[in-house]
């Protein structure tokens, strides 16, 4: 039979607790499946190419959808213009109408790329906390994205700032984290449950002072 000594060796070199054991947050939350969510906890659906061995995400977070509202609105108004505004420009009115279609599709393609572009910016343009590391995805195009990250340990301090009438109803503001890396600075900017982050992040930063007391290791 092993003896408590052993007991406690063994306990002392597992590997990282599940998420859920150290976490309130994630605990809390739960498992998020859907890939369209702005606070998204073990999304398990999600990877990224420079993930470490055994590193796993813990929070995706993208920009709350309220700040999508105003390329939408321009949309919009893209969409309904050659309905309702062309037919009363004259030079438009005296078109052939095989050459008014024409016209009508380009733009109609032309706002769906912008709408398309929009999406996209908003969807990769993300922050990931992972049980290892802070990592912040800027992406610019499909041909250029830049990333930068730190790790848990380097991380010295965390401020939520939350303004706005509508953004403290919605619980959407920004999160900012020191770091004693060479990216001195992370904003996280307009995401949901800013409060909801900074905890998760001080939890992570708190277990990550339990494993090197407890000697424990990947």
């Amino acid at each position: 039979m092993p003896t408590s000594q052993a007991k406690a060796k063994a306990q002392s070199q597992r590997v990282h607790r599940h998420p859920t054991e150290y976490s309130s947050v994630l605990a809390k939350h739960g498992e998020c499946a859907n890939i369209l969510h702005s606070f998204a906890t073990l999304p398990p659906e999600v990877g990224y190419e420079a993930l470490l061995d055994e590193e796993k995400i813990l929070l995706l977070l993208r920009q709350h959808p309220i700040t999508n509202l105003h390329w939408m609105l321009i949309a919009v108004v893209m969409l309904i213009t050659p309905f309702v505004l062309l037919p009363f420009f004259p030079p438009f009115a005296m078109l052939p109408v095989a050459f008014k279609f024409v016209l009508i599709l380009f733009w109609l393609l032309f706002t769906s790329g912008f709408v398309l572009e929009r999406f996209l910016v908003w969807f990769y343009n993300c922050f990931l906390i992972t049980d290892e590391r802070v990592i912040d995805i800027d992406f610019f195009s499909l041909v250029f994205k830049h990333s930068s990250f730190a790790q848990i340990d380097k991380i010295q301090d965390v401020d939520t700032q939350v303004g706005g009438v509508l953004y403290s109803l919605l619980d959407v503001g920004d999160v900012i984290v020191q770091t004693a890396s060479e990216i001195p600075q992370f904003e996280i900017e307009k995401v949901p449950h800013p409060s909801q982050v900074t905890k998760l992040l001080n939890e992570l930063m708190y277990e990550e002072e339990q494993e090197k007391i407890e000697g424990r290791t990947r």
